[in-house]
C-alpha cells in the first residue's frame, strides 16, 4: 500500500490529537484530585497556622485520632467511639455512653476475637500495675491496673460512676457467653493538651 503526503500528514494529525487528548485526560484528573485534596484541609488550614502539606497532614490525622486507648505492654494503640453497638465494635474501641468520658469511671468495650478489630485480644493478659494510656481532645490520662477478673455478663457494678478517675475495659470471655472479663486501672497521672 502506498500513502500520499496529504494521508501521512492526516494520520500524524489524528495521532497527535489522539495523544494530546490523552495528556488532557490524565492532567485534569491529577488536578482535580489536587483541588479536592486542598479543598479536603481548608478547614485545618484556615483555623490552625500550617507551613506545608506534611504538617497539615499531621494536624488533621491529630483531630480525628485524639480519642484513644493505649497499652505499651500489648503494643496496643486503637480509636475510640461513642457507642457500643456492633457497628463500632467492629471499627474501633467503643466508649459506653451512659459513662464519662474524661473525669470518674471511663468504660470501654472491645473484642477480643473473631472479628477484624480484636483490640482487647490480649487484656487478659495484663497484671497489677501495667500502664492504660487513655487520650482525648482534653488530654492524656495515665492509668495503672489494679483490676483483671471475670464478672458475670450481668453485673454492672464496675460501669457505675466513681469518684476517683478510672479506667474500665470490658470484653468477652472465650466460650463462656454468661461472663465478662473487666479491667480496672486507676489514674497515677493526667497531662493537659495545650493544643
Amino acid at each position: 500500500m502506498s500513502y500520499t503526503k496529504k494521508n501521512l500528514d492526516t494520520v500524524c494529525l489524528l495521532l497527535t490529537i489522539f495523544i494530546l487528548m490523552i495528556f488532557f485526560f490524565v492532567y485534569s484528573s491529577i488536578s482535580l484530585a489536587v483541588i479536592s485534596n486542598q479543598n479536603s484541609n481548608m478547614v485545618y488550614s484556615q483555623t490552625i497556622p500550617i507551613e506545608n502539606q506534611t504538617q497539615r497532614q499531621i494536624v488533621q490525622a491529630n483531630l480525628v485520632n485524639k480519642w484513644r486507648i493505649q497499652i505499651p505492654k500489648l503494643n496496643l494503640d486503637a480509636h475510640i467511639e461513642a457507642g457500643t453497638n456492633s457497628d463500632v465494635l467492629l471499627r474501633a474501641v467503643g466508649h459506653f455512653e451512659n459513662t464519662s468520658r474524661w473525669n470518674g469511671n471511663v468504660c470501654l468495650a472491645g473484642h477480643n476475637r473473631g472479628y477484624q478489630c480484636n483490640f482487647f485480644q490480649e487484656i487478659k493478659n495484663l497484671k497489677l500495675g501495667d500502664e492504660i494510656i487513655y487520650c482525648t481532645e482534653q488530654g492524656k490520662k495515665v492509668y495503672q491496673v489494679q483490676t483483671n477478673k471475670v464478672i458475670l455478663e450481668t453485673d454492672w457494678s464496675y460501669l457505675e460512676s466513681t469518684k476517683d478517675d478510672r479506667v474500665t475495659l470490658i470484653t468477652c470471655e472465650e466460650n463462656r457467653g454468661e461472663y465478662r472479663r473487666c479491667i480496672q486501672g486507676v489514674q497515677v497521672s493526667e497531662t493537659k493538651d495545650i493544643f
